[in-house]
């Protein structure tokens, strides 16, 4: 015999809660999606920073090496950083290959500000160093496809660099090392 008041309901969601779920999850996602958009840009414009200022470090070095002025360029249309002797020097690659590091496409090279001998020029893509490895005071401007800025900061004597975020110009108080 059977006990009719011992029914068992089917296992399973109805579909108003499966509704509702979906819902949820795409709401969530409206919201992330930005976000994580944003992200990934933002790591690209930070990798790009990072591959320049590793390259930076390698050119003082070589600088030092070699015991002779060398130029990091940046060639727009290329989007390409590349070092090689300073001008009037020649060339002799058989010893080394110079190093290069190329732009993502998604990260734009505002523009190079230094004080070279005192005066400050802007918009030339060029950063000497000298025989010793010493840098210009100099400011690089890195822009991603969706407005971020990264100001990469080259300290002539002391070796640092310095990342900071949005467009920093020479004068700003933020450039200029704290006292210890």
């Amino acid at each position: 015999m059977l006990n009719s008041e011992h029914k068992t309901s089917p296992a399973g969601f109805t579909l108003v809660e499966l509704i509702v779920v979906m819902v949820l999850i795409t709401m969530m996602t409206a919201f992330a999606i930005p976000k994580i958009r944003s992200s990934l840009f933002t790591d690209q414009l930070r990798a790009t920073a990072r591959q320049f200022i590793g390259l930076v470090a390698e050119t003082g070095q070589e600088a030092r090496s070699k015991r002779t002025g060398v130029e990091l360029r940046f060639d727009r249309k290329q989007r390409l950083f590349t070092t090689a002797p300073a001008a009037g020097i020649t060339k002799d690659d058989t010893v080394r290959r110079y190093p290069k590091v190329r732009v993502s496409e998604s990260v734009q090279v505002v523009d190079i500000t230094s004080v070279h001998g005192g005066k400050k020029t802007l918009g030339e893509l060029v950063i000497r160093f000298s025989p010793r490895g010493y840098v210009d005071k100099t400011v690089v401007h890195f822009r991603d496809d969706s407005g971020d800025e990264l100001s990469v900061i080259l300290s002539p004597f002391l070796g640092v660099t310095r990342v900071l975020e949005g467009y920093v110009s020479l004068d700003d108080d933020r450039f200029t090392p704290p006292d210890n």
